[in-house]
């Protein structure tokens, strides 16, 4: 059975929940190091002009098929298929963007659950060249993250609990205003306390001898997991807009915010680190050994700046699974029909039940090789941010583009001029599809046969 959702009660709390769930611990982490990896200035060049002629009008896409389908991903896009006369198979596009976001919460919620404790463990005081140490130690003890994963979980899931009102938006009017103050004040932190020259130079400078192909497919890659594409998230949430709100106006917005929150996690992360005289890494040993390296020799200023740090970093990580969970929610809500709590209360336990997994894949299963990727853990973060993500973005640019074309509406997008129009739908129909495609094969490739398809054709 199938019913509608709800309706936010504002046009700013569709803002403030999709710009929570695109801004997460990827923006504040993720985006920095990529750029420093991969050219610099040149990534964050490719990174915005993907954004804005790939990222912005699939964005644009998922959130008019929950708006216009009003319901969860999947019955949206059921709906929507027959006033299209399309077939209910297209479905499977809303059963993949629940199934990626389930799994990215199994994950997800475990690298929360590691900040939360970084909190802690950084307020009591690391001692000077024990960060290494510390990390790996804190990998092992498979039931102390257990403990902070399930706590995070279970507080996600009683705010998704409350619903979309006195739960979502209340918490994203509280969550959001919070992280651009802590953003913003780290920042100023590290241009006063550390090497800002420095760090705006690894951040931005054009460094040629980096780049290649494999910078064009991060940089879409970034703009992409960054934004929520595919998780069903921004369909979900779409399906909540009110009827005023205009589709191109407000993603528009979120998609600016987002964007600026990872170059502003740039400049508040590199300046401190250079400051103190460390080469950033990527993933998780940038936070986890070289920001926590970097505190213990701040001495007792560290025994607050790094918790606000890591304050930071839950708050994103808190306002991401939210959203993360809404989908799956909704689809049970609305399709069977349950109580919110008891979908919840279902979905509480699926997450806990893959976070145990991916939990495992840090230690127990540590060595338990899945195919070419190295555990468990890496094997979901493989499944779902490399093949489903971009699977469901292409689905949805193709049944928008060449389905929808008689549902879509300039009042619903907001999009007036008929060539703006034109452009959208053409971008949809061949230009997304087409890229999405070639960097999903490529990435497959190498990762899963460790066949670099463009090296060898430079070579020829």
């Amino acid at each position: 059975m199938k019913t509608e959702s709800s309706q936010w009660n504002n046009n700013t709390a569709f803002l403030l929940a999709a710009t929570g769930s695109a801004v997460g611990l990827g923006n504040i982490w993720g985006f920095p190091y990529k750029a420093g990896e991969n050219g610099g200035g040149l990534f964050v060049l490719l990174y915005i002009f993907f954004v804005i002629t790939l990222g912005l009008p699939v964005f644009m896409a998922e959130v008019f098929i929950g708006k216009k389908g009003k319901s969860n991903p999947v019955s949206s896009i059921e709906s929507l298929a027959a006033k299209s006369n399309s077939s209910a198979s297209w479905n499977i596009v809303g059963y993949g963007g629940i199934l990626a976001s389930l799994i990215i919460a199994g994950y997800y919620a475990v690298i929360a659950g590691f900040v939360l404790n970084y909190g802690f463990l950084t307020a009591s005081g690391v001692e000077e060249g024990a960060a290494q140490a510390l990390w790996t130690d804190q990998q092992s003890q498979f039931g102390d993250m257990t403990m902070w994963t399930v706590i995070f979980i279970v507080a996600s899931c009683y705010v998704v609990a409350n619903g979309i009102d006195a739960g979502i938006d209340k918490a994203m009017r509280f969550l959001l205003p919070m992280l651009f103050i802590l953003v913003l004040a780290m920042v100023i932190y590290g241009a006063v306390a550390g090497d800002f020259t420095k760090g705006i130079s690894y951040l931005f400078s054009w460094k040629s001898d980096d780049f290649s192909a494999a910078t064009v497919q991060a940089a879409i890659g970034q703009a992409f997991f960054s934004l929520s594409i595919g998780m069903g998230t921004l369909m979900a949430f779409g399906s909540y807009m009110p009827s005023n709100q205009k589709v191109s106006k407000a993603s528009g917005v979120v998609v600016t915010a987002d964007t600026g929150v990872a170059l502003l996690a740039g400049l508040a992360i590199f300046p401190l680190a250079f400051g103190l005289g460390f080469q950033p890494e990527g993933g998780s040993a940038l936070v986890f050994e070289t920001m926590t390296e970097a505190f213990a020799r701040l001495g007792s200023v560290g025994q607050f700046v790094g918790p606000l740090f890591f304050f930071l970093l839950a708050v994103a990580a808190f306002s991401s699974m939210i959203s993360i969970l809404e989908p799956s929610v909704a689809f049970l809500t609305q399709k069977f029909s349950m109580t919110r709590m008891k979908a919840t209360g279902i979905i509480l336990i699926v997450c806990i039940l893959l976070s145990l997994v991916s939990i495992a894949g840090h230690n127990v299963w540590k060595d338990l090789s899945i195919g070419a990727l190295d555990n468990p853990f890496e094997a979901m973060k493989y499944f779902a941010d490399d093949f489903l993500l971009l699977l469901v973005g292409t689905g949805m640019s193709i049944f928008v583009g060449w389905r929808l074309q008689k549902v879509v509406d300039s009042n619903t997008m907001g999009i007036e001029n008929k060539a703006m129009m034109n452009l959208w739908i053409f971008i949809l129909k061949w230009v997304s599809p087409i890229f999405l495609m070639v960097i999903w094969i490529l990435g497959n490739l190498k990762v899963l046969f460790d066949y670099d398809l463009v090296a060898v054709i430079l070579a020829v």
